[in-house]
């Protein structure tokens, strides 16, 4: 599915990380690892996924990346100021890594597409009464999240 190409500058909950979006959104899922509920401090991460060169960040960061877990692993960002989640990125290849934006970065989430999948859903907090499909399982979960790509 193509979705419409966003162009905004986005930032972590207090404003002060900011950084540009400019492309096209692969797709958008909930993410209810354990990793997203303690980093989000939510049962689940609201996430949007793009091209890693969709992403510009400013020169001078006020984030900090860091890896939660063994490789193949996120670079995830937060906010030096307040702590919230700012942008992750994944390596696929030497030149190809996608980024996943928490929707709520965004000014303007009218324009993000409809989330499409819950993944990691074993390890839910509360269940969720919706018509997507709900993925449990880490490889099922890294699959679901790989076909939104194709």
């Amino acid at each position: 599915m193509t979705y419409k190409r966003l162009t905004q500058t986005a930032s972590c909950q207090c404003g002060q990380s900011i950084f540009k979006v400019d492309g096209t959104p692969i797709g958008r899922f909930k993410c209810h690892c354990t990793i997203c509920q303690t980093l989000y401090k939510k049962p689940y991460a609201d996430v949007v996924m793009m091209w890693g060169g969709a992403i510009t960040l400013p020169d001078v960061q006020p984030f900090t990346f860091r890896k939660y877990r063994p490789p193949p692993a996120l670079r995830r960002s937060t906010c030096d100021m307040c702590g919230a989640p700012v942008v992750g990125f994944l390596r696929l290849a030497p030149f190809v890594r996608l980024a996943f934006v928490q929707s709520a970065n965004f000014p303007d989430q009218s324009v993000l597409p409809p989330t499409s999948v819950h993944i990691f859903y074993h390890s839910r907090v509360k269940d969720f009464e919706d018509d997507l499909p709900k993925v449990s399982g880490y490889w099922a979960s890294e699959l679901a999240v790989t076909k939104l790509l194709f």
